[in-house]
């Protein structure tokens, strides 16, 4: 038995135009010649053909009405044309050049890029990415020729430095770092513990008594007045040794206090040698022909080599300590080079104008290619997708969204055929009558 609550308005509309056309002919054949009647029918039978009209022509579209093979089920019958058009209209109107572009134009892009880079998650699975790149790349090098090539740039470079800029950058870095004062600092320490030593007042008095006994040995009149000045007292060398070994440590601690007036009377005196050595063309020479026989004789290769051996040990097991860690803060260190360049990566791209511009256009125009390459996989996967499905299936896809259309079309065969049938029934009446 039909459940009249499943049917659509659609065929509602038109069982109801059958049984109004039914009760129609029941009066025309109960009063026939009753005007009324006759117009009822008219009407009737329009409805019930317009309804019926329109559900074949509706039904045509997916398949075929009573089993009437001509021109209907035109939907699987054109489903290649369906689907080539689908696939056009999704890339040129739901996917149309124009309106990616100004989707991606609203995007703001770099905001959302350094929101994303400024996590703390997103830092570390960055740098734990680049730690692990560089390490590798580290350790697939070839050490001795990178060691050859590093050496080769060295001595180039030390080769193409003037030996009075070395002085000059040797001068500066002096003053400007405070290593000249404490250079004397260090000096004074060892000076007083020198001085202070016993040896020191026994060198002291054996220079005075060889210095005595050279004078007194000039004339008769010396030794004679050594040989007083010793008997009653006057010339004690042993005092004399012990006073100025004294003084000795006082200069030397002297030298070694900050800002003493014989700090700077040194350091002064120190520069200003400094300047007039490098003045003169022969110590420039000496330097010149130093510079060189010291970059010929390094064994600079050797030295880079085990190096980059002893990194290559240190990053192969950073776990190792001891007597086997050859360089135990590389990782460390070079986690924290990485972390630094991190941050000021993203501050310069804040804050620099045009590296802010450049990667801005960089991102939309990646994202915009991406887009288009998408537009055109939209279009494959649409046309997979609708080619794999069965008539049945591209049927109940298109109809399910017409459906209240379809539905309208088929209840307007009825109603616009009543309409019409009605008029004309009017036109014959007047026809007839006139």
């Amino acid at each position: 038995m039909l459940d009249w609550r499943r049917w659509n308005k659609a065929d509602r509309t038109l069982c109801c135009a059958f049984f109004i056309f039914l009760l129609a002919l029941a009066w025309h054949l109960q009063a026939r010649g009753n005007p009324w009647a006759n117009g009822f029918l008219f009407c009737a039978e329009a409805a019930l053909v317009g309804g019926i009209a329109d559900w074949f022509a509706v039904t045509a579209l997916f398949r075929k009405p009573l089993g009437f093979p001509y021109h209907t089920a035109l939907l699987p019958r054109r489903r290649d044309a369906f689907v080539k058009a689908s696939v056009t209209m999704v890339q040129k109107e739901f996917f149309s050049r124009s309106k990616i572009f100004h989707h991606i134009e609203r995007l703001h892009l770099l905001p959302m890029l350094l929101s994303y880079l400024a996590q703390q998650q997103t830092k570390e699975q960055a740098l734990h990415r680049a730690d692990h790149y560089l390490r590798g790349a580290l350790l697939r090098q070839d050490s001795a020729r990178q060691a050859s090539v590093l050496a080769q740039g060295m001595r180039a470079s030390l080769g193409g430095i003037a030996p009075e800029q070395v002085l000059c950058a040797c001068s500066r870095w002096l003053r400007e770092s405070g290593r000249d004062r404490e250079g004397l600092a260090c000096l004074s320490r060892i000076l007083r513990k020198r001085a202070a030593a016993p040896e020191t007042r026994e060198a002291i008095e054996k220079q005075l008594e060889e210095y005595e006994r050279e004078k007194t040995q000039e004339t008769a009149f010396g030794s004679l007045f050594s040989s007083l000045a010793k008997a009653v007292g006057l010339v004690d060398l042993e005092e004399a040794a012990a006073l100025m070994q004294k003084r000795l440590i006082t200069l030397a601690e002297e030298l070694g206090m900050q800002d003493s007036p014989l700090q700077e009377q040194v350091l002064g005196l120190f520069y200003e040698q400094v300047e007039i050595l490098r003045k003169e063309q022969a110590f420039q020479n000496f330097l010149c022909d130093l510079k060189g026989t010291l970059l010929d004789g390094l064994p600079l290769e050797a030295i880079i080599e085990q190096l980059l051996q002893n990194m290559r040990t240190q990053l192969a097991s950073p776990g190792e300590v001891g007597s086997q860690a050859c360089i135990p803060a590389l990782r460390p260190r070079l986690q924290e080079l990485l972390s630094q360049e991190y941050d000021r990566l993203l501050a310069l791209m804040e804050t620099n104008g045009n590296l802010h511009h450049t990667v801005e256009h960089f991102l939309y125009d990646m994202l915009a290619r991406s887009a288009l390459h998408a537009q055109t996989l939209v279009g494959i996967i649409v046309q997979d997708v609708l080619s794999r499905l069965t008539d049945e299936q591209l049927n109940r896809l298109v109809y399910d969204k017409v459906e209240p259309d379809l539905l309208w079309i088929r209840m307007n065969g009825s109603i616009v055929g009543a309409g019409i049938g009605l008029l004309l029934y009017l036109l014959l009446l007047l026809a007839q009558r006139s």
